[in-house]
């Protein structure tokens, strides 16, 4: 593994790429020991740590140990859902910190630090400790999309728990059908969990957590926050029970800016109630009457929490949630950690206002100095997408968590996927500069759940190519999405496009070359290390594990019953083999037949629209959702129905006849080395282009498999697909007669090869 180390903020970040096991674990005890400096929070960058064993656990949590002895801690950030994995599955995601970007690392461990001494002071008879933090800065953020005359299914925001942060106001939860019939009500988000009150339930609660957001959004009308870091931490102690709301007048001239009292003071407080039997968490602001102008631009203070006024005549204003009885917090704990701690739904009681949190005995407040009042939306990453097709509301979250170190991206659709969209992203950093060009795929959660493991095994692992580099994924809803990376475009305005636009447009010596660098360059890792091992090539091939209907399909678009042993093509004046009946009769008696055959790692759905190329003929591979060990052929056989089906002319019965006898020449061989001859009559010059490049591709086929002779496996390969089809809507009937006609002769091959009559 290699670690570099990096001081940002005088914070040591430590940035680790590769394995983090045994002797990753060992290079890393040795790197810490080198670190410099008295900071006690340091940052690790697991972005690019591919694997996290027990051994790279216990060093994390010795150097977790070692800091917090000097009052800090580790700060993990870019953490991969494979290693976020590994951590909930050993209790230790909630005892390590960590944050979506390295840059709200930094900030959260600057702000951790303490600098100096606690004063102490004496405020409305309690005593209070109170730490200054360095580098704070902070400021309001109004939420706000109401406009005179708009419904509530009009103004209604859906904004993430790490956008709102700490903030109050008027919302509700879940997807709204009609929101008209749903009033919003008050809640109370952090960035780990938020609550709403419900006014129909008698005042009953509703919480969601950060996890559960992703599905369940908040739904926002008005709102008011905090956003940034803390300037000081109070401590506060008795002797006797204590208000809140006491306490926020003697904090303003204590917590001065240049010397004078601000005009607005932010808080997030944790105490312990003895009245309530458990505790308490608020937030809010305290403002100078001149300061609330600026926040009432919106019209919703009253509506948000309501004021209420102080002894000097200030306004406080903010909610509160009723927590269960836990363990005091202390003014050493990072208020991330504090919050965190007790986000829970076991923990979590009810969510109270301002005026209703009784008298506290211990409590630690965490005081904000807002320098600005802004507009909330103001750092919501800017989401717009080009070009035609649908867009849903979870995109748009997808969007903001893949990009949230960028302040823009623009989503360019690019025609392709079955089941997943792909988007060609051009992103702005926060200072507005443009970024390297990135792809991005959203798609249904378990598919991309499993194109992002495949990626991490088979991909990240092998694959020589900046195309594959897995940026980052991000979920919502039914939908999640992942980013790649393509560092190798020639820059900002680099054009990636399909390899079928190559393919239709470039002479035919042009695409054999894409298809040679695809396969011998990119792919080669894969390709190369054939391994001899039993297959069920059967049970592996069939085309019913994702066209379960196709047998009944056939029948119903083709006319073709599964029950009839034969095939009638009048086209080419032959009875064949029924591949349907071949379909449902031999392949589940054979799905249990093994044999020796060479399997390699394969993308499992190679096709013109997953391969992306730019103006300098690098190849970009993507989609990786059934890349796995199969077939070696299979990759192969894959593309070759591609380019008889969809890129030939199929406009009149006499294009069918001729590409059936262009069949007929490419199911004739009876060996994977014999190139297939061109059988064909008519003026398509694209068949002449498909047959160069499927004879390219059986060659290819023949030396991944080490120059094995046996045509069957190659030709079941070729079946799943030619099979499938019959099931593509956005496909004719003569072609989807094609298919079938194809079907028919390669089952013909296939017992011909048998020694069938």
């Amino acid at each position: 593994m290699e670690i570099t180390i990096a001081y940002e903020e005088e914070i040591p970040v430590l940035t680790m790429i590769g394995r983090f096991d045994a002797g990753g674990a060992l290079a890393f005890d040795k790197t810490a020991l080198t670190v410099e400096g008295k900071i006690p929070f340091w940052v690790l960058d697991l972005s690019q740590v591919s694997f996290l064993s027990s051994i790279g656990l216990r060093s994390l949590i010795t150097l977790e140990k070692n800091l917090k002895s000097r009052e800090g801690g580790i700060i993990l950030t870019g953490v991969t859902p494979l290693v976020l994995e590994l951590l909930q599955v050993s209790s230790l995601d909630g005892l390590l910190r960590r944050t979506a970007t390295r840059k709200q690392s930094i900030a959260l461990a600057v702000a951790s630090t303490s600098s100096g001494p606690a004063v102490e002071h004496e405020v409305a008879g309690c005593r209070l400790r109170i730490y200054r933090l360095p580098k704070s800065a902070s400021s309001v953020e109004g939420w706000d999309g109401s406009a005179a005359g708009e419904s509530n299914a009009q103004r209604l925001q859906q904004i993430g728990l790490e956008d709102l942060g700490f903030a109050f106001g008027i919302g509700l939860f879940g997807e709204i059908s009609d929101p008209d019939q749903r009033i919003p009500e008050a809640f109370v988000s952090t960035p780990f969990f938020a609550g709403v009150r419900l006014a129909e339930a008698d005042g009953v609660s509703d919480f969601i957590t950060r996890g559960v957001s992703e599905s369940v959004p908040v739904q926002v009308a008005r709102a008011l926050g905090i956003g940034g870091t803390p300037s000081h931490v109070v401590e506060v102690n008795g002797p006797l029970p204590f208000r809140l709301l006491d306490l926020l007048d003697g904090l303003f001239p204590i917590a001065t800016r240049q010397g004078a009292p601000p005009p607005i003071l932010g808080f997030v407080v944790m105490g312990e109630s003895p009245a309530a039997g458990g505790g308490i968490l608020a937030t809010g602001l305290a403002v100078e009457p001149v300061a609330a102008a600026p926040l009432d631009q919106a019209r919703h203070l009253q509506n948000c929490a309501g004021q209420i006024p102080l002894p000097s005549g200030r306004l406080a204003m903010g909610g509160a949630v009723t927590l269960s009885p836990g363990e005091p917090v202390s003014a050493g704990v990072a208020l991330s950690d504090a919050v965190q701690a007790r986000a829970s739904l076991d923990t979590l009681q009810r969510v109270v206002g301002l005026a209703e949190i009784g008298l506290l005995s211990q409590a630690v407040i965490w005081l904000f100095l807002p320098d600005s009042v802004n507009s909330g939306a103001e750092k919501l990453l800017q989401v717009t997408h080009d070009g035609p097709g649908e867009w849903r509301a979870e995109w748009d979250i997808i969007a903001r968590r893949l990009y949230s170190d960028c302040r823009s991206v623009n989503l360019t659709p690019l025609h392709g996927g079955f089941m997943s969209k792909t988007f060609r992203a051009v992103a702005y950093d926060r200072d507005g500069r443009r970024t390297l060009p990135t792809v991005v795929k959203i798609g249904p959660n378990a598919l991309t759940a499993r194109e992002e493991q495949a990626n991490r095994q088979y991909v990240a692992r092998f694959i020589l190519n900046n195309g594959t580099t897995l940026l980052g994924g991000a979920q919502a809803g039914e939908w999640a999405g992942l980013r790649y990376n393509f560092l190798g475009v020639n820059g900002p305005e680099s054009r990636l496009v399909w390899l079928r636009e190559h393919y239709l447009s470039r002479p035919v010596p042009e695409v054999l070359g894409l298809f040679e660098k695809l396969i011998s360059r990119v792919l080669k890792p894969w390709y190369a290390q054939p391994k001899w091992e039993q297959v069920c090539l059967y049970h592996d091939h069939t085309p019913l594990r994702l066209f379960p209907t196709l047998i009944e399909t056939a029948e119903k678009v083709l006319g073709v019953s599964a029950d009839v042993p034969s095939f009638d093509c009048p086209e080419l004046g032959l009875e064949l083999p029924n591949p349907f009946h071949f379909l449902k009769h031999e392949y589940p008696k054979r799905a249990a037949q093994s044999r020796l055959w060479y399997t390699t790692i394969c993308h499992g759905d190679l096709n013109m629209q997953n391969v992306l190329v730019d103006e300098r003929d690098n190849l970009y591979v993507i989609d990786f959702s059934e890349t796995a060990p199969r077939n070696a052929a299979s990759d192969f056989a894959r593309l070759e129905p591609i380019l008889k089906f969809e890129m030939t002319r199929l406009e009149t019965d006499e294009d069918l006849r001729q590409l059936l006898e262009f069949e007929v020449g490419l199911t004739s061989v009876t060996r994977l080395s014999d190139p297939p001859p061109l059988h064909y009559r008519g003026d398509d010059p694209r068949v002449a282009r498909a047959h160069a490049v499927i004879t390219y591709l059986r060659r290819c086929a023949d030396t991944v498999t080490l120059f094995e002779q046996d045509l069957i496996p190659y030709w079941l390969a070729l079946l799943e697909w030619t099979y499938s089809v019959v099931c593509y809507t956005q496909l004719s009937f003569r072609q989807k007669r094609y298919a079938a006609c194809s079907a028919a002769l390669i089952c013909r091959s296939i017992r011909q090869l048998e020694g069938a009559p």
